[in-house]
């Protein structure tokens, strides 16, 4: 296994920067999710990285040794995509053993490995299917299994679950992050869906506009979001934003006052999420009507409206949710409410 390296990426595609100088280091053995809205540049990071996109500046290392200038098939890396690309001509076995056969591997040793990676993914018995024979989710696991069938030092993937249904792909999710915990292989995993970066990621790359906004652990990015776009990106419903001022050690918003902050005196953002919002008195606490309510039985998101015309979603769970068109008081601890900068969007502090 390899960690990877990546120094001053740069990109451009025409006149669009896709890359703006990208700075990462992944460890051996880890896997990193970079997620991201379209456009953000993920794929294209993860292009690099394998060899089929050639960076307009900066360096990509292996383990110290540096491979910017190495083609794909020598860079010991495996690639899947979010179309399988499987060979519809060929079974199951031969499209696993494929990349073997190139490699000129014995026999004996192709149908070793092949065997040992369809067991892992638990489709030793469809060798000798078709992939118009399989569902979505079992085509899913020959690409996955073609790609560790090459002992690869890095496995790349590029939003292998997109094509799946909702089900199948909470179900998948979770076999990738055992499978890649049970190689001890380092990964580098696309995708554009939150909720699967915080599963299968040790650590989390979130990018926009073709720089990295944030690298952390799925906890950092939602418990400290480094700025406004990763609060707002990272959490479903996403985080509440809303104005606020300081002055004289006392933050002032939606009404409500939180004496003894420490912070200097002007204009805020202030961020909490839908589920630190509570019925009854907080730290900081508000009255509002109940403008709209979801009511999606364990939980309910409830829309609140405040005198001044903000709107604050609540994410309550338990109990029956407040009727629409009624006053209620709602409140946050302090310790839940995060400031950022109003101009730059950058955090502050988490909790006051």
């Amino acid at each position: 296994m390899a960690g990877v390296r990546l120094e001053g990426i740069v990109k451009r595609f025409g006149k669009t920067v896709a890359l703006k100088g990208i700075d990462l280091e992944i460890k051996d053995g880890e896997a990193v999710v970079l997620l991201g809205p379209s456009g953000c540049g993920k794929t294209t990071t993860l292009r690099i990285v394998a060899g089929l996109e050639r960076p307009d500046a900066g360096r990509v290392y292996f383990d110290g040794r540096d491979v910017t200038g190495l083609p794909p098939k020598d860079r010991n890396v495996a690639m899947v995509f979010q179309s399988y690309a499987l060979w519809p001509h060929m079974r199951v076995f031969d499209n696993i053993a494929f990349p073997l056969k190139i490699k000129k591997l014995p026999r004996d040793e192709i149908v070793r490995r092949v065997r040992w990676a369809a067991e892992l993914l638990e489709i030793d018995h469809l060798l000798d299917r078709y992939p118009h024979q399989l569902s979505g989710g079992q085509q899913q696991r020959v690409a996955v299994a073609r790609a560790i069938v090459t002992e690869p030092e890095v496995l790349l993937m590029d939003e292998p679950l997109s094509n799946l249904d909702a089900i199948l792909r909470i179900k998948m999710r979770s076999e990738i992050k055992k499978l890649q915990r049970r190689l001890g292989v380092t990964m580098i995993y696309v995708t554009h869906d939150q909720v699967e970066a915080m599963v299968i990621g040790d650590r989390i790359v979130v990018m926009n506009f073709g720089e990295i906004q944030q690298v952390g652990t799925p906890s950092d990015v939602y418990h400290r979001p480094a700025n406004t776009f990763v609060a707002t990106f990272i959490g479903s419903p996403q985080m509440n934003l809303f104005s606020g001022k300081v002055a004289g050690g006392r933050l002032e918003a939606l009404g409500g006052i939180v004496e003894g902050v420490g912070l200097p005196d002007g204009e805020v953002l202030v961020g909490v999420r839908p589920e630190d919002v509570a019925l009854g008195k907080g730290d900081l606490t508000f009255e509002a009507y109940v403008d709209f309510v979801e009511d999606l039985g364990s939980d309910s998101v409830v829309h609140l409206k405040t005198q001044s015309g903000q709107v604050i979603v609540a994410k309550l769970s338990g109990g029956e949710p407040p009727s629409p068109g009624s006053r209620v008081i709602a409140g946050v601890s302090r310790e839940k409410i995060h400031i950022f900068d109003k101009e730059s969007g950058k955090a502050i502090t988490h909790g006051v």
